[in-house]
Order: structure tokens, then sequence, then C-alpha cells
């Protein structure tokens, strides 16, 4: 098995990791230019964090939120 220095074996059964795989692959074909933006946009911002970066996506926190602040 190749891993990059610092990365782990996926939790999710293979058969799991290949479906969201097919899936990402037809949202490619299917919507170039989005995947090629959003792409860039979770490359940018990898830091941040994937599990951040999906919460803001799907609209299920705000940055408030996620850094715990009052009033949000």
């Amino acid at each position: 098995m190749i891993r990059r220095e610092g990365s782990m074996p996926a939790v999710a059964p293979i058969e799991e990791l290949r479906e969201v795989d097919a899936r990402v692959k037809e949202f490619q074909a299917s919507f170039p230019e989005a995947y090629a933006a959003l792409t860039d946009l979770l490359k940018k911002y990898r830091k941040v964090g994937y599990k951040n970066i999906a919460k803001l996506l799907m609209n299920e926190a705000t940055p408030e939120k996620l850094k715990g602040e009052a009033g949000s």
C-alpha cells in the first residue's frame, strides 16, 4: 500500500469508498466547471478541515457556530 506521509487508511469500507468515487466521477462528468470550482475551493481551504467545509457547504453551520461563538 502506498501512502503519503502522515496519511492514514480510510475507516470506511472499500465498497462505500468505491460508491463515493463513482458518484464523484459522475458529478465531475456532469458538471465539469462546478467540479473544478469545488476542487479549487477544497484545495485552497484544506487547512480549515474537510468536515468544517462540508458543514458550511450543506448549511449545517456558520463560521461563528464552528468557532463556538455566542450569539450565533
